[in-house]
């Protein structure tokens, strides 16, 4: 069963999930629940892990060893990646 619930989102965004939705051919609604579930489901990694990830790389692009790069990767696409 569906519910209509009011938030505010900015502008922005909403001119981003509409384009998003329009071409991948789905409703704005359907976008937004599924960018929700995700988010509930712990499937998208922590925020902070990820601007220290990318922090990290801008800094040292090249430098990166194995591990660090490993850890890159399993901190933006765990399912990409074997456990350390």
């Amino acid at each position: 069963m569906k519910k209509r619930i009011t938030i505010l989102i900015k502008a922005e965004i909403i001119r981003h999930a509409r384009e998003r939705a329009s071409e991948e051919d789905r409703h704005l609604a359907d976008l937004i629940q599924d960018a929700i579930v995700s988010y509930l489901s712990g499937k998208t990694p922590n925020l902070r892990k990820r601007e220290d990830a990318y922090q990290l790389f801008c800094e040292r692009p090249i430098r990166l060893s194995k591990k660090q790069f490993e850890e890159i990767l399993r901190t933006v696409w765990p399912s990409m990646v074997a456990p350390a």
